[in-house]
């Protein structure tokens, strides 16, 4: 996707990206003394990987945990992506980053510092912490992205309140917590305006650290995990929960020059806290979305000042009385950025990204399910633009993700009103015995 990466990374034409998909940087900022893992979520985490072929080149380097399926390379082709050069560190530890795992192979770092004496690389990570500043240093690959501490700073549930605050843009109704005991009374001021209350620690990513709570007995057990897992220390953002609201989430990029560069507005799918899906591109030029775009220039702007640089993804709410600009702000790459590219590869469509957790009752193939959309007309025929594709098959692999597997998918369309119609045929498909 050579146009995408020099129109919103900046990067030159004749530039080599080696793309790391290094997700759950998160745990690296956190604070907590105690933290619970979920093992099989890990594994699918990291089987999401492959996302990562929706933007490289054939000329680009990924960095992966492992080789993809040959079938499903071969549909990405036939779907007009790119093969780049992919590499795989020798280890498979599922307890360490793929970062770490680099870093461990010495004929793998050679390799990648041969490749940087030749050409122009830029290594372009999920996010940045010091690990990734290492390994783009010790290879000599250009790093895209903000320092690790600029990253670990500007993360912050709590920085991102702050930037919102400083500049006189609308908060939701809350409370920063200096210690556990502020909850309760936190939880009472704002329960008399709503009848649930969110709890945000300060890090977390895909609803981890956020804790919805519509009775005093919920708040009795989250404070228990909390005192737990952080004894008395930290800061909580305690804030009242908007029922009737809208979603949305922007892609930004700040250049090295300090011009913001919006790419990207979709509407985003969420049930309670977690992300499900997005819809895009929304394009529309009212009077709300043209103040909203007003507002993440501005942030953009304080972003750069603070030493942000590279991809940004800022989280939005709408009301029916307020727009609350900066809900959340991810100095990193999210899993929107790697599908923003989709309405420039495929003019004219309207697109929604999906993700699905399937009960292994028995065995559901990848090629069956696809088999199935193609009976049914579904399945995504590159002359139309029209249809579904998966852009995954590592979360479907039965023998890396356990029990329970994931679909991640998009819904291409002419129109807006025909993506409702195939996301409930894929379902019915989906709960056939």
């Amino acid at each position: 996707m050579s146009a995408y990466k020099n129109t919103i990374l900046g990067i030159e034409d004749n530039s080599i990206c080696c793309w790391l998909f290094n997700i759950g940087i998160e745990k690296e900022w956190s604070s907590q003394r105690f933290q619970m893992i979920d093992r099989e979520e890990e594994l699918v985490v990291q089987h999401m990987e492959e996302i990562m072929l929706l933007l490289a080149d054939e000329k680009d380097i990924l960095l992966m945990r492992h080789m993809p399926d040959e079938r499903f390379m071969e549909k990405m082709l036939r779907l007009g992506f790119q093969k780049p050069q992919i590499l795989c560190p020798k280890e498979s530890d599922d307890s360490k980053s793929i970062t770490e795992l680099v870093l461990e192979d010495e004929i793998l770092l050679a390799k990648l510092r041969a490749i940087a004496q030749e050409q122009s690389v830029y290594l372009v990570p999920y996010g940045v912490t010091e690990k990734e500043q290492r390994l783009g240093n010790l290879c000599g690959m250009m790093l895209q992205g903000s320092p690790g501490v600029v990253s670990r700073r500007a993360n912050s549930k709590l920085y991102a309140r702050q930037l919102a605050t400083n500049l006189g843009l609308p908060c939701p109704e809350g409370v920063v917590c200096e210690c556990i005991e502020d909850i309760p009374k936190a939880w009472e001021r704002l329960k008399k305006n709503f009848s649930k209350v969110i709890i945000k620690r300060m890090y977390g990513a895909s609803g981890q650290g956020l804790y919805l709570l519509d009775n005093i007995q919920k708040l009795h057990r989250v404070l228990h995990l909390l005192k737990r897992s952080d004894g008395n220390t930290g800061k909580w953002i305690v804030e009242g929960w908007y029922e009737d609201k809208t979603d949305w989430n922007a892609q930004l990029y700040i250049q090295e020059d300090g011009k913001v560069q919006i790419f990207s507005i979709k509407k985003q799918l969420l049930k309670d806290t977690v992300y499900h899906g997005s819809l895009f591109p929304m394009d529309s030029m009212d009077e709300t979305m043209v103040q909203y775009k007003r507002q993440l220039e501005e942030v953009g702007q304080a972003l750069y000042a603070d030493g942000v640089r590279g991809v940004v993804g800022i989280d939005s709410i709408f009301t029916k009385e307020e727009l609350f600009p900066v809900i959340e702000i991810n100095v990193r790459f999210t899993l929107s950025t790697y599908l923003s590219m989709l309405p420039q590869m495929f003019e004219e469509r309207y697109f929604q990204s999906m993700y699905y957790r399937v009960p292994r009752k028995e065995e559901l193939e990848y090629t069956k399910l696809e088999e199935k959309l193609k009976q049914k007309k579904l399945l995504f025929e590159i002359g139309k633009k029209r249809g579904i594709f998966f852009y995954n098959h590592g979360c479907m692999a039965k023998e890396n993700i356990g029990k329970t597997g994931r679909l991640f998918l998009v819904i291409v369309a002419e129109k807006w009103g025909e993506i409702k119609h195939m996301q409930q045929q894929l379902e019915q498909i989906l709960e056939e015995k």
